[in-house]
């Protein structure tokens, strides 16, 4: 029996990648997830003091028919809420539009990519420069305000559970005694701990948004994943 050469039955190998990798799934999903992130991050700029006069108008009319301490008590808040949310508004509300432009090329792009459409990686690449330049130009000043918005939170809340304690369901009756110190401590131990919180996840939030912007620059740029897009 004649044997075969060996080279009869070899195929040439390509050196081209095939399939999607999982780092490449990774990049594209969350592309669309911080694209969502940036749209309700813009929207909120847009239409934060829209909402908070809103939310202090109906307080007002409430506080108007039947009055009590605890509506004044936040009252109160939302007015100093409001002074708290105004610093950097135009700044901030000025860079939505690149935020929202940014969202848009991160979704499209993510989807495209997970697709491995030929237009869609440079397409998430400027989207994530865009969201790069948006995130990094106003974290500074969403940080401010955070914690402006932190200090006002933990200051009213201690406001408002004194004012429920001296709330009365009759217009006649005595207003109840405050409320123990020991109480007092532990609602503000707990608002403390909540606003704290809070602070820290929206500094976490920030941070892993600027790595992942920086990290998807870096990973789309690569050889083996430019050849993915021919």
């Amino acid at each position: 029996m004649a044997t075969m050469g060996s080279g009869a039955g070899t195929q040439p190998q390509s050196n081209a990648p095939s399939g999607r990798p999982g780092w490449l799934t990774f990049f594209a999903v969350t592309a669309i997830v911080v694209g969502g992130l940036i749209v309700l991050t813009a929207a909120s700029e847009l239409g934060s003091e829209s909402l908070l006069t809103a939310q202090r108008a109906f307080l007002q009319k409430t506080d108007q028919m039947a009055p009590n301490p605890m509506l004044q008590a936040q009252l109160d808040m939302q007015a100093k809420m409001a002074a708290a949310m105004r610093e950097g508004r135009a700044f901030l509300t000025a860079l939505a539009p690149l935020g929202l432009l940014a969202a848009v090329g991160l979704i499209v792009g993510g989807i495209g990519c997970l697709q491995l459409r030929k237009r869609a990686r440079p397409l998430l690449l400027a989207a994530l420069a865009l969201g790069l330049i948006y995130e990094g130009a106003r974290a500074k000043t969403a940080t401010e305000r955070q914690l402006a918005v932190t200090k006002v939170t933990q200051d009213s809340m201690m406001e408002m559970m004194n004012a429920a304690s001296r709330r009365t369901d009759r217009p006649n009756d005595p207003p109840s005694n405050p409320a123990p110190q020991s109480v007092q401590q532990f609602v503000g131990t707990a608002a403390s701990f909540a606003t704290v919180a809070g602070m820290a996840t929206a500094l976490a939030m920030i941070i892993l948004k600027l790595a992942f912007l920086i990290a998807g620059l870096v990973y789309l740029t690569r050889p083996r994943v430019r050849a993915l897009f021919g």
